[in-house]
């Protein structure tokens, strides 16, 4: 009695995962043939992205604003500010969470009579979706130092953690959030950290109330 609806559930089950695994190869055939998307390349190449020169608000990186009286968020620089002050030009490319290359840095020096530039992102740096708020946020997991010649462009991908477990995972651009996450360096710790501020969006509103219960029943 009621195992006529397992196979059904299953499928439904491979049905989405294989979808999601199309969709996450198509996204990584994309970055590999092209370094940034058309719509932000210019004649020499990478164009600056216009982007808020300002720290996201708890609510746009999708935490509750109680988050700011915990030691979680850690002001960092305002990344836009200082690449327009130096000459960077820059994309941030997500591709899922989790994994070495969950998250695509394309670093830029426009400065082709000046200096080199050196950029250095912290460990813990959180990135924001670019426009969907229902996708997750990224936490890099190791700092990032990298050095630029005149006329320069980096393309590194790097490890980086999911923020938001109850969102959705990301195959977007992202953009700098001007905070750092406080947290112990690994998955599941960063879900630990962040749970509790974490306002859940509409497709996975279900399986978040079910583990805050589970939570208050432990």
């Amino acid at each position: 009695m009621g195992y006529t609806k397992q196979p059904s559930s299953a499928h439904k089950r491979y049905a989405a995962a294989l979808l999601g695994a199309c969709l996450f190869a198509f996204f990584l055939a994309q970055m590999r043939s092209v370094s940034v998307p058309q719509s932000v390349v210019d004649i020499d190449g990478l164009s600056s992205l216009t982007a808020s020169s300002r720290r996201l608000t708890p609510k746009e990186l999708g935490y509750d604003a109680k988050i700011l009286q915990s030691n979680l968020l850690q002001p960092g620089v305002i990344f836009e500010q200082e690449a327009a002050a130096t000459g960077l030009e820059f994309q941030f490319m997500a591709q899922g969470f989790n994994h070495d290359r969950a998250l695509v840095l394309v670093l830029h020096n426009s400065n082709h009579d000046g200096g080199s530039l050196s950029v250095d992102l912290p460990a813990g740096m959180l990135f924001a979706p670019a426009q969907n708020r229902e996708l997750q946020n990224l936490v890099l997991r190791d700092p990032v130092t990298v050095s630029l010649l005149p006329g320069e462009t980096a393309h590194i991908e790097q490890w980086a953690y999911c923020g938001n477990q109850f969102h959705i995972p990301p195959l977007t651009e992202m953009k700098a959030s001007g905070w750092v996450l406080n947290a112990p360096r690994c998955q599941h710790c960063v879900w630990q950290a962040t749970a509790p501020y974490e306002l859940p969006v509409s497709a996975v509103e279900g399986p978040w109330m079910a583990s805050k219960l589970a939570t208050a029943a432990g």
